[in-house]
């Protein structure tokens, strides 16, 4: 599957639910392009269906560009990886899928720059407990959550600085240039 539009949204259903232990095993493999060149900056979106308590996984395998993914679960949870698949190609794993429905990936350069390239992007759906999703990439946490004294922890915003390589990624407002972590 391509599009060779970056704004063109498609949905995609896979009803297959992986047993294997490969990584990346079973997977949908979607190549797409980001057509940017008259410096216009659009992400690349399309929808994958999930299973609430699935493991969903989803790799740029191939990219010649810093890319970053972005992914919106149905009740609004928000996963970002820019590099957790090494080599400037991100990795997102839900281990345990919040709902059941279509999640939204949105693909684009890392910085939010225009760009006119290829990439392919892996879908795969295992089940909870799958060693796919070992490490999984955690949501977002809105700002407004860590400053609310209903949620506060013994956890502060300085001790999840700098660990989105882990999957642990701080707040950040979702309109920061390129979703950088500062």
């Amino acid at each position: 599957m391509t599009s060779n539009f970056a704004n063109a949204t498609t949905n995609l259903y896979d009803p297959s639910v992986s047993s294997t232990t490969t990584l990346n095993g079973s997977t949908v493999r979607l190549d797409g392009t980001l057509h940017d060149t008259l410096g216009n900056v659009e992400h690349w979106i399309i929808n994958v269906y999930s299973t609430a308590g699935h493991c969903l996984r989803l790799f740029i395998s191939t990219t010649f560009f810093d890319s970053e993914l972005v992914v919106v679960a149905p009740n609004g949870e928000v996963y970002r990886d820019d590099d957790g698949g090494g080599s400037n190609r991100p990795l997102i794993k839900i281990a345990n899928a919040p709902v059941t429905g279509w999640y939204t990936v949105h693909v684009s350069h890392y910085a939010g720059l225009p760009i006119d390239t290829n990439f392919a992007l892996l879908y795969g759906r295992y089940p909870a407990g799958n060693v796919n999703c070992d490490g999984a990439t955690l949501p977002l946490v809105p700002t407004a959550l860590l400053a609310s004294p209903s949620t506060a922890s013994s956890a502060t915003p300085e001790d999840s600085k700098n660990k989105s390589d882990t999957g642990t990624v701080p707040a950040l407002p979702l309109n920061s240039p390129g979703g950088e972590v500062q």
